[in-house]
């Protein structure tokens, strides 16, 4: 006979259909923001990765003489997120991640494959843009969070049936 505390355990590995028990397989991915301005060349960069290490790649190199805004500066208490990768804000929501930026002045660079960073270079008149939207996807609902990674694995799991 089992005692009532091992039924409770028991009990407790049934699947958890709320909204915390789907997301909690993907407890381990983050993704990190971080913002450079440089007003000599007059732009700012917003870089994505999934392990702010990345920041220290040889690429990186580039963005020596660029200041980094402090969470503070931009008027937030975190600069990451939660339960998604860089790869499925970037597939979900577009390279310009949701923001209306004019192609022309746009620049960017996806090397999430090779040296695990996104970057998106425009000028200096577009910053109010981008830290909203920054601010947008770190303050997703979880609700929103699981529709945009159960549109991902659902598109990825076709893509690699019909491949």
């Amino acid at each position: 006979m089992k005692t009532p505390q091992k039924k409770e355990k028991e009990n407790k590995k049934i699947k958890d259909d709320s909204l915390w028990g789907l997301l909690s397989p993907y407890k381990a991915n983050h993704t990190y923001f971080r913002l450079l301005i440089c007003e000599e060349e007059d732009n700012i960069v917003l870089q994505i990765t999934d392990n702010p290490k990345n920041w220290l790649n040889p690429m990186q190199d580039k963005y020596r003489s660029y200041k980094q805004l402090k969470r503070s500066e931009i008027d937030t208490v975190k600069l990451s997120t939660k339960y998604l990768l860089p790869r499925h804000l970037i597939n979900q929501i577009g390279p310009t991640l949701g923001m209306k930026l004019p192609s022309d002045k746009c620049t960017i660079i996806d090397n999430i494959d090779e040296d695990g960073c996104f970057n998106i270079e425009i000028p200096l008149e577009f910053m109010a843009e981008i830290v909203q939207n920054v601010k947008k996807i770190i303050n997703l609902s979880p609700q929103k969070k699981y529709e945009l990674l159960e549109r991902y694995l659902a598109e990825n799991s076709e893509e690699k049936e019909n491949g």
